[in-house]
């Protein structure tokens, strides 16, 4: 027979590893690794990511955010390998500076850009002929590779309208179901207008 101080304790124990069961739940639960995108604020344009790029930094990294920050030329050199996180999605903010000089980030408008995949952010879907986020397997803009270390990702930020009217051709190999690379379709990344 159980003692009744045995009770307690069994009944100690037991409320106290279901009282902390959420703390750790919520403890372990780690957000996956994905980009975030910090763009001038307003900016609308397309974005040209260059990674493997040697001698350029790699970018910040904080709790698995990967932080890209982007400029007005729209192009991001980095060190650091290209990676698709599967089953992730890329956050987009934009950077503005307040009076006593510190930043701040608001969100670039949900329409403004397409959070499928990490990486491989298109509106359109394969049947389309024209798309607003590729890549290729060279760091050069408009011509074939020239030996140059590294590779792009070129995807467009801004509302629907005009992400459709700047999408670029998507060629395909006849008798083939994947997109080629034809450089002079390239888009050139930066800063088109303002949109505040």
């Amino acid at each position: 027979m159980i003692a009744s101080t045995q009770i307690r304790r069994l009944f100690t124990v037991t409320l106290v590893v279901v009282l902390m069961l959420p703390h750790v739940a919520a403890g372990s639960k780690r957000e996956l690794p994905h980009y975030v995108f910090v763009l001038p604020d307003g900016y609308v344009g397309w974005i040209q990511v260059i990674f493997s790029a040697p001698n350029a930094p790699k970018p910040e990294f904080r709790q698995n955010k990967i932080i890209l920050r982007v400029d007005n030329s729209g192009v991001f050199k980095t060190s650091m390998t290209g990676t698709i996180f599967s089953g992730t999605h890329d956050e987009f903010f934009y950077s503005k500076v307040d009076s006593n000089g510190r930043e701040i980030l608001f969100p670039v408008p949900a329409s403004y850009f397409c959070a499928n995949y990490s990486l491989v952010d298109s509106c359109f879907d394969g049947n389309e002929t024209r798309t607003d986020a590729f890549s290729v397997g060279r760091a050069t803009l408009g011509r074939p590779s020239d030996g140059s270390t590294g590779n792009s990702w070129f995807l467009f930020v801004g509302p629907m309208s005009l992400r459709q009217k700047m999408a670029t051709p998507v060629h395909i190999a006849p008798g083939e179901k994947y997109r080629i690379d034809v450089p002079e379709d390239d888009p050139k990344p930066g800063r088109i207008r303002d949109e505040k």
